[in-house]
């Protein structure tokens, strides 16, 4: 896992080391760091730290720490019974609370550095040409040597690249990696001093091959990460209930909504159905108003025809009256049904005929009724 980070993130941080942005980023990380008060600097934005050994003429080697862009000798612990300079770092690694980088400064003459120019296009495979055209630039064969190099400054339209060569041999090189690993330290980088033994001045390239730096720990990224992604699932599952409950009330709230609506269709129904007894009731009602009693006419017949008269049929609908019978005189009964208030219009419909048997006149009488007041109504009930 930690090889398949190394893989993805070593290119990035080449390409990010060499770009123009870094530059603009620690210009606008430095800007931010001034905003916050120096009590809480130091502990919000604990700035990395470097140990550099500087073996020079020395037996010993001196001790360097690279800190807030100063070099300043390696101070002391006390605590330490064994004062010999590996343990020093160690022990000043382990108690350090941000990464510490261990260099190791090959002094300038066992190391071969030259300005080597490149065209703009090969910027992308510099370490495929440097590679290639190594033996233009040292007295010595390819397989013989270790390199590094550093971008130098580019100008703005230039066809060019510069660039910074360092060369070593592998003996130099192994028998730096002996002498450091025999005492248990791991380096992260080789680089050449190009200042003295009292003021180191590293050049800026890594000599030191990939595959023997010293592991970046992921151990702290991946608590981070672990963090993280449990902080994502959390918030996932607070705003999956959230949204499983708003479904939820949204569920209850069509409901009830639905219960409303067949509330309102029945009450509706309901409305309709009244309305339409009530229109049936005063169809019922203007219809009684509308055409007279069928009493009140039986009885003014009744009252109106002579003794001379009786009637053998009387049919009374919506809107006539027709009255079948014999008189005397058929004739003089169409004046008298005409004093009513009942009906209006009567006339002797057909021919009047002579009942062999009675001797009397056979008549048919029609009349259009007239419609009867409410107080004539009220009376009828």
């Amino acid at each position: 896992m930690t090889a398949l980070l190394d893989n993805i993130t070593n290119p990035i941080n080449q390409w990010y080391r060499d770009s123009s942005i870094r530059a603009f980023v620690q210009w606008w990380t430095g800007e931010l760091k001034q905003l916050v008060p120096d009590n809480y600097r130091k502990n919000i934005f604990p700035e990395s730290q470097a140990v550099y050994i500087n073996q020079g003429d020395q037996e010993t080697p001196m001790l360097w720490r690279y800190h807030n862009q100063k070099f300043a000798p390696l101070p002391g612990d006390g605590e330490l019974q064994n004062e010999e300079w590996w343990h020093q770092i160690n022990h000043y690694i382990a108690d350090s609370d941000v990464d510490v980088s261990t260099t190791y400064l090959l002094a300038s003459q066992h190391a071969i550095v030259r300005n080597v120019t490149l065209p703009q296009a090969a910027i992308g495979e510099i370490d495929s040409v440097l590679a290639f055209e190594l033996d233009k630039y040292v007295p010595f064969r390819a397989d013989e040597a270790v390199f590094a190099w550093r971008q130098g400054p580019v100008d703005d339209g230039s066809e060019k690249v510069l660039i910074l060569l360092a060369v070593i041999k592998k003996d130099i090189l192994h028998n730096v990696l002996q002498a450091i690993n025999s005492k248990g330290v791991k380096l992260s980088g080789i680089d050449i001093n190009m200042g003295d033994d009292k003021a180191p001045e590293p050049l800026g390239v890594n000599l030191l091959p990939q595959e023997l730096r010293k592991k970046k720990d992921w151990s702290k990224w991946k608590l981070y990460g672990g963090l993280v992604l449990a902080c994502v699932l959390l918030l996932s599952l607070v705003m999956y209930n959230s949204l499983d409950n708003k479904r939820a009330k949204i569920t209850s709230l069509n409901e009830q909504v639905e219960l409303l609506r067949k509330d309102a269709r029945r009450a509706k129904l309901l409305e309709n159905q009244l309305n339409q007894t009530i229109t049936a009731a005063n169809f019922l009602g203007n219809l009684k108003q509308q055409i007279p009693s069928r009493l009140l006419m039986v009885h003014e017949l009744n009252q109106k025809i002579p003794q001379n008269t009786y009637l053998s049929r009387i049919i009374i609908d919506n809107e006539r009256m027709e009255v079948v019978g014999q008189s005397d005189n058929a004739n003089a009964l169409v004046p008298i049904l005409n004093e009513s208030d009942t009906w209006y219009e009567p006339k002797i419909v057909g021919n009047v005929r002579p009942d062999p048997r009675s001797g009397k006149e056979q008549f048919t009488i029609k009349a259009e009724l007239q419609p009867t007041t409410s107080e004539e109504v009220d009376n009828d009930a």
